[in-house]
């Protein structure tokens, strides 16, 4: 073989090699550039699916937690770790001195929700000369946010901010008409009647339900075609019914052991359907008069009572309306007062203690009936947000802060 034959082996030799390092070289820039690719996609999905979540929130439970004039509201979905929503300007309670804003009301898909921004006051007597205390009437303006744009705006009609719902589906709202009159005496004297009305969350197409007799209305439920509420007809008087949303037409109700207007009664709560409602009578005994606590359907034909040794601050259901909770008082030695959580189902009459804590308040159940989130108190000046998990009873603490820059909601 000449001297020029071996060269130009060589040369295709070293062609060869040229080439097959370009192949390789491409071949690893294909594949960083795949590799790049599934961590796009991914990191879309896990995007997407966080974005999804967060406003899919039909089962979650919601929190404010107030910073100065700011307050940041937060979800807890199922269990999982709270996470951040929006901040919506906290109410001022003094100069320098804010709280969380009182009024809200979120839809039951979690997309939107409806709050009441404090815009002024004004003082109607005092509540004690001794102590120079002053009470004051306050006034809120009602505005829409939807959460998946972080969009608010004005909701144009005179809304009383005490009590809202939404309808089933959540295309509407059903709300009280607000009055003058700031106490239920000036309501008597001025013989006032409350009207309910329905319009769309933020407010449109509103029209007139219902006038009642009653001076202060609490809707409770809107379930099917009725609303379920909760009235103060006089002082020291109560009502309960229903309205239909078709008709306009109002049924009341008289629980069994409720005198006329429901005098001896107090403290109603609807179950989610309206059908069934948990509440506290006073009844005359042997050893004086006490408090008993009675489950009872609304038409009355159904009736449970639930024995109670101690005083009741806290009653409500669970969403499966096979269960309530309720938190009774006691007194322990050294220790001082103690308020115990007791899960009840009503139809095997089990009642069972599964917490005791401290100034509880503000329990919510959520969607699966396997949390309960409320505060409790550790010091003046530190309240806890806690999550139970009432089957494993296992206790966390949520978040903290001073009591009212915490606030607790639901849909549910």
């Amino acid at each position: 073989m000449n001297v020029y034959n071996i060269h130009f082996i060589m040369k295709i030799i070293d062609k060869t090699k040229e080439i097959s390092r370009a192949i390789k070289q491409a071949k690893r820039k294909i594949f960083i550039i795949f590799l790049a690719l599934i961590v796009i996609i991914i990191g879309l999905v896990l995007v997407l699916s966080k974005e999804a979540a967060k406003y899919s929130l039909k089962e979650a439970i919601f929190y404010y937690k107030a910073e100065n004039e700011n307050s940041k509201l937060f979800y807890i979905d199922m269990g999982k770790e709270p996470r951040y929503l929006t901040i919506l300007p906290s109410e001022e309670i003094n100069p320098g001195s804010y709280k969380v804003p009182k009024h809200t009301y979120i839809s039951h898909n979690g997309k939107f929700l409806i709050y009441f921004e404090r815009v002024g006051e004004v003082p109607i007597g005092m509540v004690s000369d001794e102590e120079n205390l002053m009470a004051y009437r306050i006034f809120y303006k009602p505005k829409y946010l939807d959460l998946k744009n972080d969009s608010i705006k004005n909701i144009e009609q005179n809304i009383d901010s005490g009590s809202l719902v939404f309808s089933p589906d959540d295309k509407e709202i059903a709300w009280v008409l607000s009055v003058e009159e700031s106490t239920v005496e000036e309501l008597e004297e001025n013989e006032k009647k409350r009207g309910v009305w329905l319009s769309n969350p933020d407010g449109a197409n509103a029209r007139q339900l219902a006038i009642l007799d009653e001076k202060v209305v609490l809707l409770q439920r809107w379930s099917n075609n009725y609303i379920y509420f909760w009235g103060i007809q006089g002082t020291g008087h109560y009502s309960l019914g229903k309205i239909n949303i078709k008709t306009g037409q109002v049924e009341y109700a008289q629980p069994k052991y409720c005198l006329e207007n429901l005098i001896n009664c107090q403290n109603f709560r609807f179950s989610s359907s309206g059908e069934l409602l948990v509440y506290e009578a006073g009844l005359a005994e042997e050893n004086g008069k006490n408090i008993r606590l009675f489950i009872e359907s609304f038409d009355g034909k159904k009736s449970w009572q639930i024995l109670v040794a101690n005083y009741i601050s806290d009653r409500l259901w669970l969403p499966n309306e096979e269960r309530i909770i309720y938190t009774e008082q006691v007194t322990a030695p050294k220790v001082g007062l103690r308020e115990k959580i007791h899960l009840v189902n009503f139809k095997t009459s089990e009642d069972k203690e599964i917490y005791s804590g401290n100034y509880i308040s503000q329990i919510f159940p959520d969607a699966s009936n396997k949390y309960l989130y409320f505060l409790e108190k550790e010091t003046d000046e530190k309240f806890n947000l806690v999550e139970l998990n009432i089957e494993e009873n296992k206790v966390k603490i949520i978040d903290s802060g001073q009591y009212n820059q915490l606030m607790i909601f639901s849909g549910i």
